[in-house]
């Protein structure tokens, strides 16, 4: 075995277990009592319409969540326990990956790993919220897992058990039921055989494995023949609106690693990605989706705005091999107190008061963690005071939170474009109904105002919190429902 973890003493490793044990009990605290993001309460309401596939993703999150659902109600608890769950996963597959990576110094290896993933922003958000990312996380973790103990051996001079080969596809099936993203993983499975180990294609074993990771897509590949490959056709085309100038999408890309990474990562990705010195055999896999999924994501910022988290899939590559090149040591020490004060500033933010400049940002995530109780009481009284067809917001975030806030599956968004209510709500089979909206600070009715042949408004609540006004909550009625063409 070719690398060689970063040596600790005995006084540092016990300040890194420590931390790292404090950092694990805060995360689940963070998962219990953090309010409930966005996106979290749009995929609350696809498992609330159970199918197949969905708009924007593949369906496995909205399955687990629709599960949860079922068993412990409509709650922030039921929301999150997928997410506990998975994150408890993430950490034994980070032992497991230890023990193969690493050998006799696998402790070392493995209390650096987790103090990496607890203490780097990117995996502190993947893993606290019930987003399809959590799941992607999961899925690649084992797919790595059972994908290096295969090419190791195949390396060591084995043939590679056919048991970790199938298992690691069957991960890398159930990430890709996550996340499109996960294909990356498969990528760069394929270009490390064909560069490194082409014997491999000669084995049918190969082949089996590569159909089952399909096969598991089959729920995913039907909804799309049944809806004229909607979801394809979004992720590949649809969601990208393109750009004044080359620059507008990789600056804000690079501006996200640099705070979700964080700068102290930098030195020791290079050293994973470029440098043969300090890796060990059967790794060239994970080295090979890293650059792939990096080079693609990049790639797709010239054309349109990226976020960070869609290169999900080459951190997850990356981290159970940076123990190996985490020199100098004191970057560990600096990603650790990095990790620790954004996960303070993010738990304070979301949970306790807000943090961040709410309208000098533009910040609606942090604005809608506050005041839903006196807005839900409002939808009630006027949902009793006024019989209408259907409750309804401009836009699918507003609609989700006000869906989860009010118990309310059949909230729903008048958006003109596409997104996964489109397939819930036929605006033309409710023509002349009336309807009780909301709107925000953040989330104005826009032109579904048209839409209306009068609007009068119900209810007007500001979100205060420590005296200061981070939202300004509407509720209104909406008579003679007439959707534009």
């Amino acid at each position: 075995m070719n690398g060689r973890t970063i040596e600790l003493g005995s006084i540092a490793l016990r300040l890194v277990q420590l931390l790292t044990v404090a950092l694990v009990v805060f995360h689940l605290v963070h998962l219990f009592f953090a309010s409930v993001f966005m996106d979290e309460a749009y995929y609350w309401m696809w498992g609330q319409h159970p199918a197949l596939s969905y708009y924007d993703h593949p369906p496995l999150n909205a399955w687990l969540l629709g599960l949860s659902s079922m068993v412990f109600g409509w709650n922030l608890l039921a929301l999150r326990v997928p997410v506990v769950l998975s994150f408890l996963a993430d950490i034994y597959a980070l032992y497991l990956l230890s023990r193969a990576v690493a050998g006799d110094a696998w402790r070392t290896h493995f209390w650096v790993t987790l103090l990496l993933f607890v203490g780097s922003p990117i995996y502190w958000m993947v893993s606290g919220y019930a987003l399809p990312d959590h799941l992607l996380l999961t899925g690649c973790l084992y797919a790595l897992y059972f994908f290096f103990r295969f090419f190791a051996a195949r390396a060591g001079g084995g043939g590679g058990a056919s048991r970790d080969l199938y298992l690691g596809a069957l991960f890398l099936g159930l990430a890709a039921l996550s996340k499109y993203n996960a294909a990356f993983l498969a990528l760069g499975v394929a270009a490390f055989v064909l560069v490194y180990d082409r014997r491999l294609l000669k084995e049918g074993r190969l082949y089996l494995a590569a159909l089952l990771t399909l096969l598991l897509q089959a729920p995913t590949i039907l909804w799309n023949l049944s809806e004229n490959f909607a979801s394809w056709e979004f992720i590949l085309k649809g969601r990208h609106a393109g750009l004044h100038a080359e620059i507008d999408g990789i600056v804000p890309l690079v501006f996200g690693i640099g705070i979700f990474i964080s700068p102290f990562l930098f030195w020791p990705i290079w050293k994973f990605a470029t440098s043969q010195k300090n890796s060990v055999p059967g790794a060239g896999f994970a080295r090979a989706t890293f650059l792939i999924s990096t080079a693609a994501i990049f790639t797709v910022a010239l054309t349109t705005v990226t976020l960070f988290h869609w290169n999900l899939v080459a951190y997850v590559a990356m981290l159970p091999f940076l123990a190996l090149v985490m020199r100098p040591r004191l970057l560990l020490g600096l990603q650790a107190i990095y990790g620790t004060i954004f996960a303070v500033f993010i738990f304070i933010n979301y949970t306790i008061t807000p943090l961040t400049n709410v309208d000098g940002w533009r910040d609606g995530a942090t604005a809608w963690s506050y005041g839903w109780g006196p807005t839900v009481a409002a939808l009630d009284k006027a949902k009793a005071e006024h019989k209408v067809g259907f409750i309804a917001t401009s836009d699918y975030t507003t609609a989700a939170l006000v869906g989860f806030m009010s118990h309310d599956r059949d909230v729903t968004s008048l958006f003109p474009g596409r997104d996964q209510y489109d397939f819930w709500f036929d605006p033309k089979a409710h023509a002349g109904e009336d309807a009780i909206l909301f709107e925000d600070t953040w989330r104005p009715l826009y032109d579904v105002a048209s839409e209306f042949r009068s609007l009068t408004v119900l209810a007007e609540l500001p979100v205060v919190v420590n005296g200061r006004q981070v939202d300004l909550h509407r509720i209104l009625l909406g008579t003679d429902f007439t959707p534009h063409e």
